[in-house]
């Protein structure tokens, strides 16, 4: 039996899961859309947007990922990422879980898996 993308698409609508969080499915994901809480954890995303603030590490950087609906920060092994530049990535959504004075707070991210798509700004 064959099934169209419509009716895939109707399927997953219902069980509240966005078709880019599902496994095997190459759709880009907005922002907003990535998983925050514990349960996303380790889930693989496309997102795309435009690099804002970035912070050097040693062999590797932190960047801030925006698009029209929010941003997230994104650790890449890239380097070379400026401020500005247009990317679509894959990557891993991580949760970090913090412990502070004023109670748990948590830290999500992504862990930049591949570069699908980069323009210059």
């Amino acid at each position: 039996m064959k099934w169209g993308l419509g009716a895939i698409a109707a399927m997953t609508m219902g069980c509240g899961t966005p078709l880019a969080l599902l496994p095997g499915m190459n759709l880009t994901t907005t922002i907003e859309s990535v998983p925050t809480d514990a349960a996303g954890q380790g889930r693989t995303v496309i997102v795309r947007g435009t690099v804002g603030d970035r912070v050097p590490l040693i062999g590797a950087q932190v960047y801030l990922l925006q698009d029209r609906t929010g941003d997230i920060w994104v650790l890449s092994s890239d380097d070379t990422i400026q401020t500005g530049e247009q990317l679509k990535i894959r990557g891993r959504v991580e949760h970090q879980p913090i412990s502070a004075v004023d109670g748990d707070q948590s830290q999500v991210y992504i862990q930049e898996l591949e570069q699908l798509e980069r323009s210059p700004q």
